[in-house]
Protein backbone atom coordinates (compact mmCIF):
# COMPACT_ATOMS: atom_id res chain seq x y z
CA UNK A 1 0.00 0.00 0.00
CA UNK A 2 1.45 3.32 -1.06
CA UNK A 3 1.21 6.44 1.03
CA UNK A 4 2.25 10.01 0.36
CA UNK A 5 4.48 12.01 2.65
CA UNK A 6 5.05 15.72 2.82
CA UNK A 7 6.86 17.28 5.78
CA UNK A 8 6.27 20.58 7.53
CA UNK A 9 5.84 23.67 5.32
CA UNK A 10 9.16 25.07 4.17
CA UNK A 11 11.11 21.81 4.34
CA UNK A 12 10.27 20.91 0.74
CA UNK A 13 9.23 23.09 -2.21
CA UNK A 14 5.54 23.82 -2.58
CA UNK A 15 3.77 20.96 -4.30
CA UNK A 16 6.44 18.38 -3.58
CA UNK A 17 5.35 14.99 -2.28
CA UNK A 18 6.73 11.48 -2.39
CA UNK A 19 4.74 8.23 -2.71
CA UNK A 20 6.19 5.59 -0.39
CA UNK A 21 5.46 1.87 -0.43
CA UNK A 22 7.04 0.19 2.57
CA UNK A 23 4.56 -2.68 2.54
CA UNK A 24 4.80 -4.05 -1.03
CA UNK A 25 3.34 -7.40 0.00
CA UNK A 26 3.52 -8.97 -3.45
CA UNK A 27 7.23 -8.23 -3.65
CA UNK A 28 7.72 -9.71 -0.18
CA UNK A 29 5.79 -12.81 -1.19
CA UNK A 30 8.01 -13.27 -4.23
CA UNK A 31 11.15 -12.78 -2.17
CA UNK A 32 9.85 -15.28 0.36
CA UNK A 33 9.19 -17.83 -2.39
CA UNK A 34 12.64 -17.28 -3.87
CA UNK A 35 14.19 -17.83 -0.44
CA UNK A 36 12.04 -20.81 0.57
CA UNK A 37 12.26 -22.64 -2.75
CA UNK A 38 15.78 -21.61 -3.70
CA UNK A 39 14.69 -20.10 -7.02
CA UNK A 40 16.65 -17.74 -9.26
CA UNK A 41 19.64 -17.80 -6.93
CA UNK A 42 21.84 -16.47 -9.71
CA UNK A 43 19.89 -13.21 -9.71
CA UNK A 44 22.12 -10.54 -8.13
CA UNK A 45 19.83 -9.41 -5.32
CA UNK A 46 20.76 -8.53 -1.72
CA UNK A 47 20.16 -11.00 1.07
CA UNK A 48 16.91 -10.67 3.01
CA UNK A 49 16.83 -8.93 6.36
CA UNK A 50 15.44 -10.26 8.55
CA UNK A 51 15.75 -13.72 7.03
CA UNK A 52 12.37 -15.51 7.06
CA UNK A 53 11.86 -19.07 8.20
CA UNK A 54 10.87 -21.35 5.35
CA UNK A 55 8.76 -23.49 7.67
CA UNK A 56 7.17 -26.32 5.71
CA UNK A 57 7.52 -24.53 2.37
CA UNK A 58 8.78 -26.75 -0.44
CA UNK A 59 8.71 -26.34 -4.21
CA UNK A 60 5.90 -28.46 -5.68
CA UNK A 61 7.01 -31.17 -8.09
CA UNK A 62 4.07 -30.83 -10.46
CA UNK A 63 6.38 -29.12 -12.98
CA UNK A 64 10.14 -28.95 -13.36
CA UNK A 65 12.23 -26.45 -11.44
CA UNK A 66 13.04 -24.45 -14.58
CA UNK A 67 9.31 -23.87 -15.12
CA UNK A 68 8.91 -22.51 -11.58
CA UNK A 69 11.92 -20.25 -12.12
CA UNK A 70 10.49 -18.87 -15.35
CA UNK A 71 7.16 -18.26 -13.63
CA UNK A 72 8.89 -16.53 -10.74
CA UNK A 73 10.96 -14.28 -13.01
CA UNK A 74 7.90 -13.31 -15.04
CA UNK A 75 5.87 -12.49 -11.91
CA UNK A 76 8.83 -10.59 -10.44
CA UNK A 77 8.87 -8.34 -13.51
CA UNK A 78 5.08 -7.94 -13.40
CA UNK A 79 5.12 -6.97 -9.73
CA UNK A 80 7.71 -4.23 -10.26
CA UNK A 81 5.85 -2.99 -13.32
CA UNK A 82 2.85 -2.47 -11.06
CA UNK A 83 4.96 -0.23 -8.82
CA UNK A 84 5.77 2.42 -11.42
CA UNK A 85 4.86 3.88 -14.77
CA UNK A 86 6.85 4.16 -17.95
CA UNK A 87 9.80 1.95 -18.93
CA UNK A 88 11.35 0.19 -15.96
CA UNK A 89 14.14 -2.21 -14.98
CA UNK A 90 13.23 -4.86 -12.36
CA UNK A 91 15.91 -5.14 -9.66
CA UNK A 92 18.47 -7.83 -10.34
CA UNK A 93 17.86 -7.80 -14.09
CA UNK A 94 19.53 -5.91 -16.89
CA UNK A 95 16.44 -5.58 -19.06
CA UNK A 96 14.44 -2.39 -19.49
CA UNK A 97 10.79 -3.34 -19.95
CA UNK A 98 7.94 -1.27 -21.41
CA UNK A 99 5.24 0.24 -19.22
CA UNK A 100 3.11 -2.65 -18.00
CA UNK A 101 0.34 -0.65 -16.33
CA UNK A 102 -1.05 -1.26 -12.87
CA UNK A 103 -0.69 -4.65 -11.22
CA UNK A 104 -3.97 -6.57 -11.32
CA UNK A 105 -5.13 -9.23 -8.89
CA UNK A 106 -4.53 -11.89 -11.55
CA UNK A 107 -0.84 -10.91 -11.81
CA UNK A 108 0.05 -11.88 -8.25
CA UNK A 109 1.62 -15.25 -7.50
CA UNK A 110 -1.19 -16.91 -5.56
CA UNK A 111 -3.80 -15.83 -8.12
CA UNK A 112 -1.80 -17.43 -10.90
CA UNK A 113 -0.34 -20.50 -9.20
CA UNK A 114 -2.10 -20.93 -5.87
CA UNK A 115 -0.43 -21.38 -2.49
CA UNK A 116 0.80 -24.96 -2.89
CA UNK A 117 4.26 -25.39 -1.41
CA UNK A 118 4.01 -22.24 0.70
CA UNK A 119 3.91 -22.14 4.48
CA UNK A 120 1.67 -19.09 4.75
CA UNK A 121 1.90 -19.04 8.53
CA UNK A 122 5.68 -18.71 8.28
CA UNK A 123 5.21 -15.95 5.71
CA UNK A 124 2.74 -14.17 7.98
CA UNK A 125 5.19 -14.32 10.89
CA UNK A 126 7.79 -12.68 8.68
CA UNK A 127 5.26 -10.09 7.52
CA UNK A 128 4.46 -9.16 11.12
CA UNK A 129 8.04 -8.03 11.62
CA UNK A 130 7.29 -5.09 9.34
CA UNK A 131 4.27 -3.80 11.20
CA UNK A 132 4.64 -0.02 11.69
CA UNK A 133 4.58 -0.43 15.46
CA UNK A 134 7.46 -2.93 15.36
CA UNK A 135 9.59 -1.93 12.38
CA UNK A 136 11.70 1.15 11.78
CA UNK A 137 9.92 4.43 11.08
CA UNK A 138 11.12 6.05 7.89
CA UNK A 139 9.42 9.43 8.30
CA UNK A 140 12.01 10.97 10.66
CA UNK A 141 14.75 10.28 8.11
CA UNK A 142 12.71 11.51 5.15
CA UNK A 143 11.83 14.67 7.04
CA UNK A 144 15.33 15.30 8.38
CA UNK A 145 17.30 18.39 7.34
CA UNK A 146 20.26 16.14 6.51
CA UNK A 147 18.27 14.43 3.74
CA UNK A 148 16.14 17.32 2.46
CA UNK A 149 18.65 18.90 0.01
CA UNK A 150 19.43 15.71 -1.92
CA UNK A 151 15.81 14.52 -1.70
CA UNK A 152 14.63 17.79 -3.22
CA UNK A 153 17.33 17.50 -5.91
CA UNK A 154 16.11 13.97 -6.76
CA UNK A 155 12.50 15.18 -6.91
CA UNK A 156 13.53 17.99 -9.25
CA UNK A 157 15.02 15.32 -11.51
CA UNK A 158 11.80 13.33 -11.58
CA UNK A 159 11.69 11.20 -8.41
CA UNK A 160 8.08 10.53 -7.42
CA UNK A 161 8.07 7.18 -5.63
CA UNK A 162 10.10 5.12 -3.19
CA UNK A 163 9.64 1.38 -2.62
CA UNK A 164 11.29 -0.11 0.47
CA UNK A 165 12.05 -3.84 0.52
CA UNK A 166 13.44 -6.08 3.31
CA UNK A 167 16.92 -6.40 1.87
CA UNK A 168 20.06 -6.33 3.99
CA UNK A 169 22.43 -3.40 4.03
CA UNK A 170 22.78 -0.66 1.45
CA UNK A 171 21.21 -0.93 -1.98
CA UNK A 172 19.84 1.35 -4.66
CA UNK A 173 17.85 0.39 -7.74
CA UNK A 174 16.74 2.98 -10.26
CA UNK A 175 13.50 1.23 -11.11
CA UNK A 176 12.42 3.93 -13.55
CA UNK A 177 12.82 7.61 -14.36
CA UNK A 178 10.55 8.38 -11.39
CA UNK A 179 11.10 5.53 -8.95
CA UNK A 180 13.75 4.41 -6.46
CA UNK A 181 13.79 0.97 -4.82
CA UNK A 182 15.90 0.42 -1.73
CA UNK A 183 16.17 -1.44 1.58
CA UNK A 184 14.84 -0.62 5.03
CA UNK A 185 18.46 -0.41 6.21
CA UNK A 186 19.11 2.28 3.62
CA UNK A 187 15.88 4.23 4.07
CA UNK A 188 16.24 4.28 7.87
CA UNK A 189 19.69 5.91 7.74
CA UNK A 190 20.01 9.49 6.58
CA UNK A 191 23.61 8.96 5.41
CA UNK A 192 22.75 5.81 3.42
CA UNK A 193 19.58 7.37 2.01
CA UNK A 194 21.57 10.40 0.90
CA UNK A 195 23.98 8.05 -0.85
CA UNK A 196 21.13 6.19 -2.56
CA UNK A 197 19.43 9.40 -3.69
CA UNK A 198 22.68 10.83 -5.06
CA UNK A 199 23.32 7.57 -6.91
CA UNK A 200 19.77 7.56 -8.27
CA UNK A 201 20.30 11.06 -9.65
CA UNK A 202 23.52 10.04 -11.41
CA UNK A 203 22.45 6.60 -12.65
CA UNK A 204 20.92 6.47 -16.13
CA UNK A 205 18.00 4.13 -16.70
CA UNK A 206 19.37 3.06 -20.08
Amino acid sequence: MKRSTNPAPGAWPAGMSLAIDEHAQQLRMLLYIRHAWGLADDLPLPALHPVPEAGSSAMPDEVERIVWERRWLRTWAQAWGGQTHGPYRPPGTGKILPDSGLLSDTDVWTAQYGSAGLDLLAFDRWEQMFEPSLGPSLDPVLRSPQVAPVLVAAWERGLESLTVVPWAGYCMYRLSASHLATSFDTAASWSLLNQALAEWIRAPLA
